[in-house]
């Protein structure tokens, strides 16, 4: 249930119009995949800053930078 661990302070965003979904944890593995900005995400481990993940859109998993992808914060002001 490692997916729970990284998915329950709230849903994952994409912070670019698309980025690459490779199949390990680096830059030079070929794409096997894309994630776009709006597309819905679970994060299931990290290594590095790499994430891997599962498309929800397309059902792809593999590795994107950690570096485009963030957790969406809530802030609730009284």
């Amino acid at each position: 249930m490692a997916s729970a661990q990284y998915d329950r302070y709230g849903p994952w965003k994409v912070g670019t119009n698309a980025l690459t979904i490779r199949s390990n944890a680096s830059a030079k593995p070929a794409a096997i995949g894309v994630l776009y900005a709006g597309h819905k995400f679970t994060v299931h481990k990290t290594r590095g800053n790499w994430r891997y993940i599962t498309d929800k859109n397309t059902g792809v998993k593999g590795w994107v930078s950690g570096s485009y992808v963030y957790r969406e914060v809530y802030t609730c002001l009284h």
